[in-house]
C-alpha cells in the first residue's frame, strides 16, 4: 500500500481523509496521515509504554512482531496515525487486513487491532477524542467495495471502545460470541468400525500447496471467509514470531481433506489447548456438511495433542450458525459464554450484520486472540 496524503476536516464533515489539524490547547501540533516508511520505530515505542501502563503482565513488542503482524501480512496492512512535528506518535487506529472469499467474489475485510492514545496527550483536547480522530479518516480511507478497500471493518472491542466506536464511526454488533470447550478426556470420537475413516493424518511444519484447493472446497458451504492460501496460513501461523503452533493435515487416498492448527494458550482467561484454525470440506462439495472420517481423526489428533501437552480443556471458537457448531457439540463439546462480542461496520447494503451472523465462517485464527 502506499502513503497517501489530503486535506482534512473533523469527524461528521466528511471530505478526505488525512491532513494537519489546527492545535489544540495544551497539545503540539500534529497530523494524521496514514503510515509511512519508518513510522514504526514510533509507532512501537508509544504502544509499548501505553499498555505497559495498562497491563501489569504486559510483554514489550518487539519490531520483529510488528513487522510481521503488518508489513508482513500477505494481505497487506491498514495504518491511521496521529504524528507530531517532531515525529512522536500520539496515536493510532490499526487494522489486520484479511483477503476474503464472499460469495465466491474476492474482496477484503480487516480487524482493527492496537488502537491507542499516550495518556499524556489526552489533556486539552475536548471530545470525541483521538481514537475517534484517527479512526474516521482510517474508515474513509480504506472502508468501501473497491479493489483494495475493505467490505467489513469489524473487531472484538473493549467495552469503552465499543461505546466510542458505535456513537462516531458507525459500529454494530454482529453477535455476543460462544466458544465450545470440552474437557480433555471427555472428547467423544464415534468408532467407524473395521473399515475405518480411511484417513491419515500427518503433522507438519508448514502447509502444503493443495491447502488452497480444500480451502475452495470448504469455502462452498460459507457466504464469507478469510482466504487460506499456503502463503496466508504460513505467515498466520509458521512464520508467526509471538506463538509456536502444531499443524496437522488429514489425506484419503492422498487426496488432503482437512487441516487443523493448535496451540496451548490463554483464551478468555483460561489456558487451554486452543483449536487455531478448521477447515474440513463436505466429501461431495457443498451437499454435505462435512468429511465425518476427517473430522473424526483431526479431533483425535487435536484430542492426544491436548493430552500430551498436558492440557485438561480443550477450546474452539466457531460462528454458531457454521456445520461445526453442532458437530463438535456431537464430539462431545459444550456451549459457554466468553466475555467477547463480535462488531462490524459495513460498506455493502446487502452485507449488514445480519448477513454476516448467518454466514461468515472465522475460528480462532482469524483473530488476534491465539
Amino acid at each position: 500500500m502506499h502513503s497517501r496524503h489530503f486535506s482534512c476536516r473533523g469527524p461528521g464533515r466528511r471530505r478526505s481523509p488525512w491532513g494537519s489539524l489546527s492545535p489544540v490547547s495544551e497539545l503540539p501540533p500534529y497530523t494524521i496521515r496514514e503510515y509511512e516508511p519508518g513510522d514504526e520505530v514510533a509507532i512501537l515505542d508509544t504502544f509499548n509504554r501505553v499498555f505497559s501502563g495498562i497491563d501489569p503482565n504486559f510483554v514489550p513488542r518487539t519490531m520483529e512482531q510488528w513487522r510481521w503482524c503488518y508489513l508482513d501480512n500477505p494481505s497487506g496492512w491498514r495504518i491511521s496515525i496521529a504524528i507530531t512535528e517532531d515525529g512522536q506518535v500520539i496515536s493510532q487506529y490499526a487494522g489486520v487486513a484479511q483477503r476474503m472469499l464472499l460469495e465466491g467474489a474476492q474482496a477484503n475485510f480487516s480487524q482493527a487491532v492496537d488502537s491507542m492514545t499516550d495518556p499524556s496527550f489526552r489533556r486539552g483536547l475536548k471530545k470525541p477524542g483521538f481514537f475517534v480522530l484517527t479512526g474516521y479518516p482510517y474508515a474513509e480511507r480504506y472502508g468501501g467495495t473497491g479493489p483494495d478497500e475493505d467490505t467489513v471493518m469489524w473487531g472484538l472491542p473493549v467495552p469503552p471502545a465499543w461505546r466510542i466506536g458505535k456513537t462516531y464511526l458507525q459500529y454494530e454488533l454482529v453477535r455476543t460470541q460462544l466458544k465450545l470447550i470440552a474437557d480433555t478426556e471427555k472428547v467423544q470420537l464415534p468408532d467407524l468400525g473395521p473399515v475405518g475413516s480411511g484417513v491419515e493424518v500427518q503433522e507438519l511444519t508448514e502447509f502444503p500447496e493443495d491447502a488452497v484447493e480444500l480451502f475452495q472446497k470448504h469455502a462452498e458451504r460459507t457466504g464469507a471467509i478469510a482466504v487460506r492460501d499456503k502463503a496466508q496460513l504460513d505467515w498466520r501461523y509458521v512464520k508467526n514470531p509471538s506463538n509456536d503452533y502444531r499443524i496437522a493435515a488429514a489425506r484419503r487416498s492422498g487426496e488432503l481433506v482437512g487441516l487443523t492448527v493448535q496451540r496451548v494458550g490463554t483464551f478468555d482467561g483460561v489456558e487451554s489447548s486452543l483449536v487455531c484454525d478448521w477447515m474440513v470440506a463436505g466429501p461431495e462439495g457443498n451437499r454435505a456438511p462435512f468429511d465425518l472420517g476427517a473430522t473424526i481423526e483431526l479431533l483425535a489428533w487435536q484430542r492426544a495433542v491436548a493430552v500430551e501437552s498436558g492440557a485438561s480443556q480443550i477450546a474452539a471458537l466457531f460462528p454458531d450458525s457454521c456445520h461445526e457448531w453442532l458437530g463438535f457439540q456431537e464430539a462431545g463439546f459444550r456451549v459457554r459464554d466468553t466475555s467477547y462480542f463480535l462488531v462490524g461496520r459495513n460498506y455493502s447494503k446487502r452485507h449488514d450484520m445480519r448477513w454476516l451472523r448467518n454466514n461468515w465462517y472465522y475460528t480462532l485464527g482469524d483473530t488476534d486472540l491465539c
